[in-house]
């Protein structure tokens, strides 16, 4: 019963985890893009229960944390922040790497 019952706990955690390559920027400064594991932890939060919401909606433009800060995806692997966010920017589009 113990095996099993860790094995269901890293399942959850593998599912909530999110990509760490995921690029974000605060809305308004292109120039500080950031990676998904340098955001603050309300933000984090925010991004995450975002991610890992029911899809249905429209893809949003913007992530809007309840601390005030609003980030804009740059990039990311992460197929649901893709079905969920617009992504912004980056290199592709005449941006730059986040500064690591």
């Amino acid at each position: 019963m113990g095996g099993e019952a860790s094995r269901k706990v890293r399942a959850r955690k593998r599912r909530s985890a999110l990509r760490p390559d995921t690029a974000l920027i605060p809305v308004g400064e292109p120039e500080r893009e950031i990676y998904v594991w340098s955001l603050p932890a309300c933000c984090l939060r925010s991004l995450r229960e975002s991610a890992m919401s029911e899809v249905g909606e429209r893809r949003r433009l913007e992530l809007d944390c309840s601390c005030g800060r609003s980030w804009r995806v740059t990039s990311s692997l992460d197929g649901r922040i893709l079905d969920r966010f617009v992504t912004h920017g980056g290199p592709r589009a005449g941006g730059s790497y986040p500064a690591a």
